[in-house]
Order: structure tokens, then sequence, then C-alpha cells
């Protein structure tokens, strides 16, 4: 229809990103330094949305997401009994409110642009030193937590209608949320996280 209601579902894959993680206070000996790179993040989205016939589009999202991080090696000092080992994960869920506009609507090749905005509920820890005792391994340093944020996002891609019914949608998202408060791990110092991501979907 010219106009009405549609259903969405997409598959994800982050192919670059990163989470620009800072300690809450500087010159903690042992804390990380510098950004986690977001890898391998694959995820999902479902959506509601209702389409105008001037081409306007207006759409709810959720979205979920998850990868590895790949976490630096760089360390403030050094801590006695410790020794590099980078790992980390992120898993996110986000719920966006977008307005999109099509062009050329009454086509079969339909390109469009959009912005949203909303929430993301980010999962995440990443360390780089451990100490270890035999097969026992623990975090020495770093950040495991859960934190809620604002979230925003650019939209560009295009559509091909498969069918009156049926629209394939190819698309490239850029995603941004700041200010994520994460708890240090084992009681250390906590950090402060910025997360960006381009997604393709």
């Amino acid at each position: 229809a010219e106009e009405g209601w549609y259903g969405r579902a997409d598959a994800t894959y982050a192919f670059d990103g990163k989470l620009d993680h800072d300690p809450v206070v500087s010159d903690v000996i042992g804390s990380m330094g510098s950004n986690s790179d977001v890898e391998e993040a694959w995820g999902a989205d479902l959506g509601l949305g209702y389409g105008l016939a001037n081409g306007v589009r207006l759409e709810g999202v959720l979205g979920y997401s998850s990868g590895d991080l790949g976490v630096p090696t760089d360390v403030n000092g050094t801590l006695a009994g410790t020794r590099s080992f980078p790992r980390g994960y992120l898993q996110t869920t986000d719920l966006m409110f977008n307005g999109i506009y099509d062009f050329n609507r009454g086509g079969a090749f339909q390109p469009y642009i959009g912005v949203g905005v909303g929430a993301v509920r980010a999962n995440v820890k990443g360390s780089n030193l451990i100490y270890s005792s035999g097969t026992d391994l623990s975090a020495a340093n770093g950040f495991s937590d859960t934190d809620t944020s604002f979230a925003y996002q650019g939209l560009l891609g295009f559509g091909y209608k498969l069918s009156e019914k049926l629209t394939m949608d190819v698309g490239y998202k850029y995603f941004s949320a700041e200010k994520l408060d994460l708890n240090g791990l084992n009681g250390g110092i906590n950090y402060e996280g910025d997360l960006t991501k381009h997604t393709a979907s």
C-alpha cells in the first residue's frame, strides 16, 4: 500500500566500532588505557512502522547485538604479580525510534536516509591484566557492568520491492551511545565508556 503499517526484520553485523573507556580517576596504577575495538558483533532487529504516501516512515525498532571486544594492552604503570591477557565482550539491547524518508517511493528501487533516537542497555566486560596461580586465572583490572544510556543513530540504504507486499532492505547504520558508567572489576577503579558502531543490515 502507498500508506499504512509494516513490519520489519533485519540481520545485522557491526563491521567496525569502538568503546572508548576512560577511568573516572586518572593515574591509577594498573588501570586500562586506550580504546577497545568492537569485533564480530552479530545481531538482529525487529520493528513496526507506519509509512506515509509522501515517503516519510516512522518506526520503532528493538535490536540485539553480541560480539567480542578487542581490548588493548595499554596499562597505566605496572602491577606486580600480573601478566597481560586482554579479553572482553559486548552485548547490547536497544530500543530506537526512527524517522526515515524514502526517495522514489513509487518505484521498485527506493533509496532512503533517516535518523533515530532511543536507549541502549549495554552489558560489557573488559580486562587486560590477570593474576595467575597454577591453572586459576582472575582479572586484575578492567570493568564488568551493565548500564543504560541515551543513544542516537544515522541510517542510509535502499529498499528494492520484490513484490507489492515485500521489500528487501540493504542498509548502513552509524550508532552512538555516550557516558556508560562501568564498575571496576574486583573493587577496582570505575570507568566511563562511549560506544560507537558501524553496522550493515
